[in-house]
């Protein structure tokens, strides 16, 4: 199977992965007792959401945030020159 890394995380398809909706980027994190909560490894919040990463990109739209950024680098990177 192929992996794909997502900001310095490996991901296996159909893999669960956590995102961090006060970071907002994919994260690891520790469970919190016995229930589905999560805690943030980064910023030690129970603010994070979970599935694959096909559903977490869809419904928290990470490939458009990550086509913003790159983007106002870019526009910053013009600027210097």
């Amino acid at each position: 199977m192929e992996q794909e890394v997502v900001e310095s995380i490996q991901v296996e398809p159909g893999k669960v992965v956590f995102y961090c909706k006060d970071c907002e980027e994919l994260v690891d994190t520790e469970r919190c007792g016995r229930k589905y909560v999560y805690r943030c490894k980064k910023c030690d919040t129970k603010n994070v959401a979970f599935g694959t990463l096909k559903s977490v990109r869809g419904f928290f739209r990470l490939d458009e945030k990550e086509k913003q950024k790159r983007k106002a680098e870019s526009q910053k990177a013009v600027e210097k020159k």
